[in-house]
């Protein structure tokens, strides 16, 4: 099974809305991007986001191109929340995890090399990280951003 890790599509300026909504080009973005999913048969088990409307915004566009029911929220997913214990916790059951920066970055790292300041992908807004588990531990099988849509 893998694992997704997406990175909320391009917001609004706190300035613009307080909410931080999805952009009209990070909805777009995001839906190119889950368009591209489709097409190449990815179908996460579930959706989880942080709460916050443009997590949430992605999570839903994700699941309503690839028919995914279960979309819920799901606490530890903040941009600064702590990744070790989220970590440990994870199930690899084909999960979509939309959430934010440095989190994502630190986690992913920390599930691949166990170091969470390694650095290891560059997330882009709309951008599906999926890594998949062998006896050896995780890695990093495939990137997928707007710009390869």
């Amino acid at each position: 099974m893998a694992l997704y890790f997406v990175q909320h599509g391009v917001a609004l300026s706190k300035q613009q809305n307080p909410d931080r909504p999805l952009s009209n080009e990070g909805g777009l973005d995001v839906l190119s991007v889950a368009k591209r999913l489709q097409q190449l048969s990815v179908m996460p088990s579930a959706i989880c986001h942080s709460g916050k409307t443009r997590a949430q915004q992605t999570a839903e566009i994700f699941a309503d191109r690839l028919g995914i029911s279960d979309v819920n929220a799901r606490t530890g997913m903040g941009p600064n929340d702590e990744v070790q214990s989220f970590a440990k916790a994870l199930k690899n059951d084909g999960t979509m995890f939309v959430g934010h920066l440095p989190q994502l970055g630190k986690l992913v790292s920390y599930l691949v090399v166990g170091d969470e300041n390694s650095d290891i992908v560059k997330f882009t807004n709309a951008a599906v990280v999926c890594i998949e588990q062998d006896e050896s531990g995780f890695y990093i099988d495939w990137l997928l951003k707007p710009s390869m849509c």
